[in-house]
């Protein structure tokens, strides 16, 4: 990696937003798409919330729509806890994005700066 694109992923490294929803798909180790929504969403990572969770350690492709973007995001990452027993509004997993494309982590950061009027990362 490039030390430019290194400083600005590291600018990137976001904190999460408690209560931001949004609507995904996701799929678990190339198995079948499975409709869900994101909580306490950064650029780091995500809380899914499912009644499938993933096991830890689990490989996860997430696609989002967002309305800045005219084709929708992939995030690429992996599983890092699940909780709860596939019930009820804790249900989920703990996603940590990897390998993130610069390019999606500025279309991420868009969308999130036109909800708050703020820069993501910041």
């Amino acid at each position: 990696m490039t030390e430019a694109r290194h400083e600005r992923r590291q600018h990137f490294r976001g904190k999460p937003r408690p209560g931001r929803r949004l609507a995904i798909r996701y799929r678990v180790d190339g198995g079948a798409w499975i409709a869900a929504e994101t909580r306490n969403i950064g650029v780091g990572g995500a809380f899914v919330a499912s009644t499938e969770p993933g096991q830890s350690g689990a490989t996860v492709e997430i696609e989002l729509a967002v309305p800045t973007c005219d084709k929708p995001l992939i995030l690429r990452g992996q599983v890092r806890w699940a909780q709860g027993d596939g019930h009820g509004e804790d249900a989920g997993m703990g996603v940590q994005f990897q390998d993130l494309d610069i390019d999606v982590l500025l279309e991420l950061n868009d969308y999130f700066a036109s909800l708050t009027g703020v820069e993501f990362g910041a």
